[in-house]
């Protein structure tokens, strides 16, 4: 990481006052107490911070005027384009030939990652509440409120009422912070700190990449959800606590965490995805092999084509999302700026990657995250 910059009296409005004098010299980059600009961080100090804010609100103004039904017609392509991956996946999974099951599991892994990055993530932001006079894609109304919502708007595995909380509350207002829950590099610590060889550790992150949706995605949105409720009926839960990660292993299966049990976990938030997913999908192919006689042999094809479509959409998920927050020349904080300050503005373009392309095929498959500084 670069370091944390904030102490510095160039920062402006929204970030820390300047530290008192110290005789030893601090490059920025080197330790968060820094008291001088690095050569690469110089720019820092020569950078009009108000007038920056400046910009970016001015220009936020001028894109939401421009916003309008060129915008609607644009996410209904991408919509399209998503329900057709989901479901000519989905009717072709149960044939019994590689190249068919190939192609089924890829569309299938773009369905889901697509339904979640693109229409999901940008509906919940509230992108399309000003121009969709439907109120279809509204952010307080989207997949929320209810089962069938979530079955019919986005469902995955993470409870949408709780990743609203913790990626559109905690995440882009606490960007790069310790406090941020989807910092890579900080809830990695442990695993850099184990005495394990290091091929060992990178056998760790690849099945980290293949399960991490639900094995820690979803437990740790639906945490942030709990303790959001639990402080808001007056219960006093530190930041230490709120942030321990939440994973399912042994002792979760047996007694859940602080904040919530195993079995409402399950029965709650990863119940409705698994049981449309891998219970009721498969079953009309089961009752085909029935009536054919095919002796089990396009259900299993069916439910091979599911599992690999899965583990396929997480790593698919975990490249394109993983990246846009890693990195050795992002910035870090250990500390809070105000919200919609000069500061804050200059953190999501710091401490974000993008990976501009320009067509939409591209942008697809990237998921829309690789315009990530513009999102944030």
């Amino acid at each position: 990481f670069r370091g944390h910059v904030s102490v510095l009296p160039t920062m402006g409005k929204g970030g820390n006052k300047t530290p008192a004098a110290t005789a030893e010299e601090k490059l920025s980059g080197d330790c968060w107490d820094a008291n001088k600009l690095s050569k690469e961080d110089e720019w820092i100090g020569k950078l009009d911070h108000e007038a920056f804010r400046k910009d970016v609100q001015d220009l936020g103004k001028k894109l939401a005027e421009q916003q309008g039904p060129a915008d609607v017609a644009h996410l209904h392509k991408i919509v399209m384009w998503s329900r057709f991956c989901s479901y000519f996946g989905a009717a072709t999974c149960w044939i019994p030939m590689l190249p068919v099951q190939l192609m089924s599991v890829f569309l299938m892994s773009c369905g889901t990652m697509s339904r979640w990055t693109i229409i999901g993530h940008h509906v919940c932001h509230g992108g399309f509440d000003k121009v969709d006079t439907t109120k279809r894609y509204n952010r307080f109304t989207f997949a929320v409120g209810s089962v069938t919502k979530r079955a019919k708007d986005w469902l995955d595995w993470m409870l949408v009422e709780a990743w609203n909380m913790e990626h559109n509350q905690l995440h882009h207002y606490h960007l790069g912070e310790t406090t941020d829950p989807d910092l890579v590099e900080h809830n990695l610590a442990p695993l850099r700190g184990w005495p394990l060889p290091m091929f060992a550790k990178y056998l760790a992150v690849v099945w980290m990449a293949c399960t991490w949706k639900w094995w820690y995605y979803a437990p740790n949105t639906y945490k942030q959800l709990k303790v959001n409720k639990l402080r808001r009926e007056g219960h006093q839960i530190s930041e230490e606590e709120a942030a321990v990660p939440c994973t399912i292993d042994l002792s979760f299966l047996i007694g859940g965490c602080q904040f919530f049990g195993p079995m409402e976990f399950f029965w709650k938030v990863l119940g409705p995805y698994f049981f449309v997913r891998f219970m009721l999908t498969p079953l009309p192919f089961l009752a085909f092999d029935v009536a054919v006689g095919g002796n089990g042999v396009y259900a299993k094809t069916a439910m091979y084509s599911l599992v690999f479509a899965e583990i396929l959409t997480n790593i698919h998920s975990f490249i394109i999302i993983a990246t846009n927050h890693a990195g050795d020349d992002l910035y870090r904080f250990n500390c809070h700026c105000t919200p919609r300050s000069c500061t804050f503005f200059l953190r999501q373009v710091i401490s974000s990657v993008n990976y501009p392309l320009g067509t939409d095929l591209c942008d697809f498959m990237h998921g829309w995250l690789n315009y990530q500084i513009e999102h944030h």
